[in-house]
């Protein structure tokens, strides 16, 4: 069954946690990256808390990052429609477009507007333990205008920059852990090319029971989408990362359908961003954390080279990507103190 993209469901499950995220990279290499997150935390912070959490790399790796968590009330939506807001920061649509609109009146602000030319692409749900995950690219091939102001150093002033917009927007739901509903997961989202090639779509999430559900698309330069099946791909050069993390540097894809067979090898050639949310949060929401997984996101841009082979002749693929891989490590366990008997 297809998510509702619109609005969060507000369950009462203990490890409910459900987020909008978006990717994007502007023209100059500035790249955006935002998560709206509702979940149910243990007090002190309480259920039904609302997060954003903003992340702005400048290509030569200067990092800002824009937080602000608030309690029902300081977080809302529109039941009828989709509008989300956290404190000042909103997600919205506007017509057939989507408002994406981080900042506050006099600090830094980023402002994007574009749609996505392809519908929602849906994961399978996913069960284990009594709880279930739900994952879906409401955004899968976003394009858009965007800019932004921002203050790099405090001392100096705002600095503001505009442009086109590429990217992708994810929606997520767990009511359970996440460590037993999610092992890593794959993002690579084509950067379109002026020689207007097919732009490549993929995302691969591995569970914990070492099964993959694989979306794989390309989009042609009519709009057409071309869908994928018997996907098969191999992880290599893994590397050591942050927090006993992993990850891989480079994939090579296999992939069929009626029409044809595809092949090509997708390379993280240009590190954006390292990040877990659990470095960012506050002394009430780290009292939590350490009690679950630990989620790791390697921000690269990609290098694609892929080709695809149907009766009417091959189709060469060439390009960047905006990439992401997501490592999740189970919470670590706690030692046992032995007690000295008494003497």
């Amino acid at each position: 069954m297809a998510m509702d993209n619109s609005k969060p469901q507000m369950l009462g499950d203990q490890y409910y946690k459900e987020y909008w995220e978006q990717n994007f990279i502007f023209d100059d290499g500035t790249f955006v990256t935002s998560q709206f997150l509702v979940a149910n935390f243990p007090w002190p912070v309480g259920k039904k808390h609302g997060i954003m959490i903003a992340t702005v790399v400048r290509p030569d790796g200067q990092r800002l990052i824009i937080k602000n968590g608030r309690n029902l009330g300081g977080w809302g939506f529109d039941p009828k429609k989709f509008n989300i807001f956290i404190y000042t920061h909103r997600l919205s649509s506007k017509g057939d477009k989507d408002v994406i609109h981080l900042g506050t009146v006099g600090q830094d602000v980023i402002d994007i507007t574009g749609k996505s030319a392809v519908a929602p692409l849906d994961h399978k749900r996913f069960s284990a333990d009594g709880g279930y995950m739900d994952s879906s690219f409401y955004l899968p091939y976003f394009n858009g205008e965007g800019r932004w102001k921002i203050r790099w150093d405090k001392k100096q002033p705002f600095v503001t920059g505009a442009g086109r917009v590429q990217g992708f927007g994810t929606h997520v739901l767990f009511t359970g852990k996440v460590e037993t509903l999610l092992k890593s997961w794959l993002r690579v989202r084509g950067l379109r090319q002026k020689d207007r090639q097919s732009v490549p779509f993929l995302s691969s999430i591995q569970r914990p029971n070492g099964s993959r559900d694989i979306i794989f698309t390309l989009k042609k330069p009519d709009g057409k989408l071309v869908r994928f099946s018997n996907i098969t791909l191999k992880y290599k050069d893994i590397r050591a990362g942050n927090n006993k993390s992993s990850f891989p540097t480079v994939v090579d894809i296999t992939a069929s359908n009626d029409n044809g067979r595809l092949t090509g090898t997708i390379h993280f050639s240009r590190k954006i961003d390292y990040f877990n949310i659990n470095d960012h949060l506050n002394f009430f929401e780290r009292s939590f954390a350490g009690s679950r997984a630990s989620v790791t996101n390697y921000r690269y841009i990609a290098d694609y080279n892929m080709v695809y082979s149907t009766a009417q002749g091959s189709e060469k693929l060439t390009g960047r990507a905006l990439s992401e891989y997501q490592d999740v490590l189970p919470p670590a366990k706690k030692k046992r103190r032995r007690r000295r008997g008494r003497r």
